[in-house]
């Protein structure tokens, strides 16, 4: 597996505490195990999903609210061998630990620009390397050198995906419907979700090998449905304009998880 700087797009090997490149970049591992591959003015604590987003994130994971997924991922009809994993948007781990024990992939990449997320995922998966990396830049990793690259509520850049991937690798998709927590919009202004479409232009040079849907009811506490608001990209907006948002939200409530999972191979 070939990582790659993101100064000269150099290999990067490991020595001891560091990886290093032929042009003489160096990038330290964090005490907490993740590597940083930011530089510059790409530096910075505040970017990415914040602590309180990590965290509720994680509640939510715990509680098992996403289990239909997580079942469905267990159930991709991934053919063997997939040695490497890497997953986009990786927050916690939680996705890339449980698609990785499922279809037995020894080695695995997470990515995500929180150094929140990176931190908590790296103390949870100290077999995997996690990356702190931002998603607007190129993935840092050679050309055709990964199995299976997964994007779940994160960023697709296609593109690097398809320049990343070996022939016949996978590119795993999962994103919301337009009634994903459609009960729990009554109550908080969230964001509204379009209907997402991957173009035939975007595509090119992918077949899809499976896509379903998947709706079910979750039946929700109150501290679950304020965790599932907690952790959204809205949570900015409400906490700025109506902090007491919380209030709003029922003791209990059934809420519709509604997700559209595509499994692509790379022509």
């Amino acid at each position: 597996m070939a990582l790659t700087c993101p100064h000269c797009r150099s290999p990067l090997t490991r020595s001891e505490k560091s990886y290093r490149c032929t042009q003489g970049h160096s990038f330290d591992l964090a005490k907490e195990g993740y590597l940083s591959l930011l530089h510059g003015r790409q530096r910075g604590e505040g970017r990415g999903d914040t602590k309180a987003m990590i965290q509720a994130r994680d509640r939510v994971h715990q509680a098992g609210v996403f289990e239909p997924l997580v079942q469905a991922l267990t159930a991709l009809p991934l053919e063997k061998p997939i040695n490497t994993v890497l997953e986009l948007g990786c927050g916690e781990g939680f996705f890339l630990d449980h698609i990785a024990r499922a279809h037995g992939i020894a080695t695995r990449y997470g990515l995500d620009l929180s150094v929140d997320a990176v931190k908590l995922a790296a103390r949870r998966q100290p077999d995997a390397l996690i990356l702190r990396a931002d998603l607007l830049h190129p993935l840092p990793f050679a050309d055709a050198n990964v199995d299976l690259i997964q994007s779940i509520f994160a960023p697709r850049p296609l593109a690097e995906i398809q320049r990343c991937l070996r022939p016949g690798g996978y590119a795993l998709f999962v994103f919301p419907q337009t009634n994903h927590w459609q009960e729990l919009r009554a109550f908080v202004p969230l964001a509204a979700i379009g209907e997402e479409k991957l173009s035939a232009e975007k595509s090119a040079g992918f077949s899809t090998d499976t896509e379903s849907t998947l709706e079910t009811a979750r039946d929700l506490t109150h501290d679950r449905l304020v965790d599932l608001v907690g952790m959204s990209p809205s949570i900015f907006r409400l906490n700025r304009e109506s902090p007491e948002w919380p209030k709003r939200i029922p003791e209990r409530l059934s809420v519709t998880l509604a997700l559209r999972v595509i499994l692509l191979r790379k022509n």
